[in-house]
């Protein structure tokens, strides 16, 4: 495959680390092969940005180079958040393309594509085709020579106007709230947005530094919330949230510095847009909290369960006519935004949320918190889908699916446990009715997995 790596073809990505997996020539290629993919559809342009890694600039402009090398103009956005390209590539309906390995360590960087109206793009759906022309080795200047033009834009204001629709500005109250940008790409807008909000903040790591100096970006890790969850232990806040590298994935705290899951997250915000549009379809995935369609259906929804993934999500709600989509990484999708999924839409609807029912988060939490549930495990295991089969064994009795992976439910708990799409390792998710039945089971299941695995 010339010089570019089988391995960094993810299920909904590309992505591997600098300078080994991915590297500049790495990244002219994929440029080469992105613009002839892209020119079969009669695009003669797309959009480009990228995140605030250090070798990101690097391998922003070794991929455009490979565009305009095969005859396609870019729009060259620059430093942005993936849900700026999504905006870009839908109002300008544009393909796109975002330099960015999202919530991984600072050695790791990546792409993410899209077809014009940021309909998302994974392995089984334009990324096996551009890995396919990679493989045949594409020539340069495959219009006679002729070569595409940059042009260097900043669609902040226009972005701006976008997000804030979701701001009810009659409702939104004065209020005070901390977050953590991870030293990514969304602080500079976040100072913008919060800028036109009756919001009086803490901004912690809003500077973006590709050597994420202060932790890594990726707010699903406890560890790497210690920082806002001391500073709401310092002072007092509405509520807090941290965002991940390139600003589609936030976690929220509460005013006591309290992880909060995004199923309830999911839930609330399910229960708020189920309000404004009866009868909606939400789309959750399959490691979700029961406690998504449980309140779907109580407020008159229709609750739709997919296999975990980004672009399944995206693309089910895209189908559906979905008003919300819920992942548990903590991307939420939303119908008003092309169906994709915004940290920073997600903050602006809590806000909101929050300011109608004038309480802060800890009293919104107990409602939606009927279950108890582990840390999502992940386990390193040698041939995966036949070591699911012989725990499954084990279950015979119970109710059993393989949706995505296996699921028992019983009437007292259900778990779920599939091989990543991403890493290499096998997810373990649990959910029961209280800490007693949910300790059981825990011990019971890697009991299993100790005696499989051996």
């Amino acid at each position: 495959m010339n010089s570019v790596n089988e391995k960094i073809f993810r299920a909904y990505d590309i992505r591997g680390t600098y300078p080994d997996e991915i590297n500049e020539k790495a990244a002219y290629q994929i440029g080469l092969a992105f613009a002839a993919y892209v020119r079969e559809s009669g695009a003669e342009q797309i959009v480009a940005g990228h995140d605030a890694r250090l070798s990101s600039p690097v391998l922003a402009r070794s991929f455009i180079r490979g565009v305009v090398d095969a005859g396609i103009n870019v729009l060259n956005i620059g430093l942005v958040t993936v849900d700026m390209v999504y905006f870009a590539s839908r109002s300008m309906h544009l393909p796109a393309a975002m330099i960015t390995a999202s919530h991984n360590p600072k050695e790791y960087n990546g792409f993410k594509f899209m077809r014009k109206d940021a309909d998302l793009m994974g392995l089984d759906s334009g990324l096996s085709d551009i890995k396919k022309l990679i493989e045949e080795k594409l020539p340069i200047g495959q219009t006679g020579g002729q070569q595409g033009a940059v042009v260097e834009k900043s669609i902040e204001n226009e972005y701006l106007k976008h997000v804030l629709r979701f701001a009810e500005f009659d409702y939104i109250r004065p209020m005070k709230i901390a977050i953590d940008a991870s030293s990514g790409s969304a602080g500079r807008i976040l100072k913008k947005v919060l800028g036109k909000l009756p919001v009086e903040y803490a901004p912690l790591h809003f500077n973006p530094d590709g050597n994420f100096p202060y932790h890594e970006p990726d707010p699903k890790k406890e560890k790497n919330l210690l920082d806002l969850k001391n500073e709401m232990i310092a002072n007092h806040y509405y509520f807090g949230c941290a965002f991940d590298g390139d600003g589609d994935r936030i976690i929220f705290v509460d005013e006591k510095g309290n992880y909060i899951s995004p199923s309830v997250i999911g839930a609330i915000m399910a229960r708020y847009f189920l309000g404004k549009t009866p009868y909606g379809k939400v789309v959750y995935t399959a490691d979700a909290s029961q406690i998504i369609p449980e309140t779907v259906n109580i407020y008159g929804g229709e609750a739709i369960r997919e296999k975990v993934g980004h672009t399944n999500i995206n693309k089910r709600l895209r189908m559906e006519k979905g008003i919300l989509g819920i992942e548990t990484s903590g991307h939420y999708f939303f119908k008003d935004n092309f169906y994709a999924d915004s940290g920073i839409i997600s903050l602006i609807v809590m806000m909101d949320i929050l300011s109608r029912q004038k309480k802060s988060l800890s009293l919104v939490v107990p409602e939606f918190s009927k279950y108890v549930s582990i840390s999502e495990i992940n386990l390193k295991i040698d041939n995966p889908e036949e070591f699911i089969k012989k725990i499954a064994q084990n279950f015979e009795g119970y109710e059993i699916d393989w949706f995505d992976g296996l699921t028992v439910r019983t009437a007292d708990f259900w778990l779920n446990l599939r091989p990543s799409n991403t890493e290499p390792v096998i997810r373990l998710n649990i959910e029961a009715k209280n800490e007693l039945i949910l300790q059981r089971v825990k011990k019971d299941t890697l009991g299993l997995v100790k005696k499989f695995n051996q």
